[in-house]
């Protein structure tokens, strides 16, 4: 469904606030049995406007792997004076985003090594998150995952 050249437009179908300032949108894919090809470890960019009505372009990682099939997620924390997170706070389901990809240099291979350690912190687990699981959902990957994950509060607790 991704195009590394061109904006494709995702319709959101939910949308879940997770905290004060955390909400996980749900976006439909063209039909329910279509994949995003989102390769692991891999990002996509976001298009949108700010408050002041000028372009803005993000990179995301969905929370979602290709084994979700027919939508992706994305988990976003939206700042009060965050550029993209304006265009966030006011998309609502039925509204559009524009997105393309996939971006990035890593690209998780199965197996590709013994141990995979990661760090993260608040919104920063999104891109941990997806090769995590994708590791953790694969019976054939031996990897251990070690992830240390720290947030100002606990409420801040992402996923």
């Amino acid at each position: 469904c991704l195009d590394p050249e061109n904006f494709r437009e995702f319709k959101l179908v939910k949308r879940q606030q997770l905290s004060h300032n955390v909400a996980k949108f749900t976006f439909e894919l063209p039909t329910p049995t279509s994949v995003l090809g989102l390769p692991i470890g891999q990002h996509i960019s976001c298009r949108g406007k700010d408050s002041q009505g000028e372009e803005v372009i993000k990179p995301y990682t969905p929370t979602t792997l290709d084994s979700d099939v027919g939508h992706f997620e994305l988990v976003i924390k939206m700042y009060p004076q965050g550029r993209m997170s304006q265009h966030f706070r006011e998309l609502r389901v039925g509204d559009y985003l524009a997105v393309k990809g996939p971006k990035g240099r890593f690209r998780y291979q199965p197996g590709q090594v013994r141990a995979f350690g990661m760090i993260a912190g608040g919104s920063g687990i999104t891109p941990m998150f997806q090769v995590a699981r994708a590791i953790l959902e694969n019976p054939k990957d031996m990897t251990n995952v070690h992830l240390i994950y720290a947030n100002v509060t606990y409420e801040d607790i992402l996923l």
